[in-house]
């Protein structure tokens, strides 16, 4: 059971897909999601994703591994920075949304990728659903396990298991 979600804000979003280009800013809202006790999940983001036209290849006519990524990774980022600015992640606690968007690209890492292809899915209008499992302090590295979904309307649908390593290493002074 979910509580109420609290909707990220546009800055937030704004700021986190800074760095994609313009045809590849997919994520358009998200919302997330603080779960009840005993659920399996630390925090969820439920965002919506559209795909107007592929950034790399002509047209597939369905959602691919390649665009299954690129959602995951703006999923994430989002959620890992609405945690940041809420403070709802005791992993990350301490650490300010302008140290995040510097870490985001360069110190975000992903350390295990594996998808599932259900049902074919549209990517032009669809919904992805992006959880933080467990978190864990290793040495250099804060370890995040996710599981991913997405779905459209029309029942197509994907999901995987992503773990993240989120580097430990003192910014760089300007």
């Amino acid at each position: 059971m979910l509580r109420p979600g609290i909707s990220v804000a546009n800055e937030v979003l704004k700021k986190v897909l800074a760095p994609y280009k313009p045809g590849c800013k997919y994520l358009k809202s998200a919302v997330c999601e603080l779960p009840e006790d005993g659920a399996d999940h630390l925090v969820r983001l439920v965002g919506e994703l559209a795909i107007e036209e592929s950034c790399y290849i002509e047209d597939t006519g369905h959602f691919n591994a390649v665009e299954f990524n690129i959602s995951y990774n703006q999923l994430i980022y989002t959620l890992l920075g609405h945690c940041v600015v809420e403070g709802i992640l005791p992993a990350l606690e301490g650490m300010g949304f302008s140290e995040y968007l510097a870490r985001q690209l360069p110190d975000v890492l992903i350390h295990k990728f594996d998808s599932k292809f259900r049902r074919p899915m549209s990517p032009r209008d669809f919904r992805g659903y992006v959880d933080i499992t467990e978190t864990s302090d290793r040495g250099p590295f804060i370890i995040i396990k996710t599981f991913v979904r997405f779905e459209d309307m029309a029942g197509g649908n994907s999901h995987g298991e992503v773990t993240l390593a989120i580097l430990k290493r003192p910014l760089e002074k300007a």
